[in-house]
């Protein structure tokens, strides 16, 4: 890492800076506490419900996080990475993937696109409980997908979320409906 927060990378000879998120991403860099993306997405359950300091990395934000202010908040020019990069966007897929199956949920490619797979005994998972930290990180995971360019999947994301508050009634109260639904709608208005 060099100077502000941007890693020189070296190809063929030549160096060139990279955002500390699309290092991440790409592998080629690690977060804050030397952690690679493959690294995190390997962490058992256990570890992704305990741990806070790692969702920042992996659905990143314009804005500081109160929870993690060592993560790099997405500027312009990652936006624009990830939105015209498939390598990336496919990584996100996976990110996304893996905190849905922690969550109990898994998201499927459907002729429409995508759709959120909801088991049967979802509304048994030990996070869905009024205000459970787990609300606040499908915040993120919603708001991040549609801004990195991931807007199918936010929309099957944010289908699936109305369904699971309709099976799990009384578990997920209006105002976590209300976030989420914000946090999909956030960086454009078709939801």
């Amino acid at each position: 890492m060099f100077g502000s927060g941007i890693f020189l990378i070296e190809t063929n000879g030549w160096a060139h800076s990279m955002h500390p998120l699309t290092a991440f991403y790409s592998g080629q860099g690690t977060d804050h506490r030397g952690r690679s993306f493959n690294s995190i997405l390997a962490f058992p359950d256990t570890e992704l419900e305990i741990c806070h300091d790692y969702i920042q990395w992996l659905f990143p934000l314009h804005e500081p996080s109160p929870y993690n202010p060592e993560a790099p908040v997405v500027t312009d020019e990652v936006i624009a990475d990830f939105r015209h990069n498939a390598e990336l966007q496919s990584r996100m897929h996976q990110a996304l993937q893996r905190m849905l199956t922690f969550l109990g949920m898994v998201m499927r490619e459907s002729p429409q696109g995508f759709e959120l797979v909801l088991p049967t005994d979802i509304c048994d998972r030990h996070w869905l409980v009024p205000e459970n930290h787990n609300f606040r990180r499908i915040s993120r995971m919603l708001a991040s997908l549609k801004l990195m360019g991931l807007d199918t999947q936010a929309h099957a994301l944010w289908q699936g979320l109305q369904v699971l508050a309709l099976r799990c009634e009384g578990k997920i109260t209006p105002a976590t409906l209300t976030y989420w639904r914000l946090a999909a709608m956030r960086f454009d208005d078709s939801m």
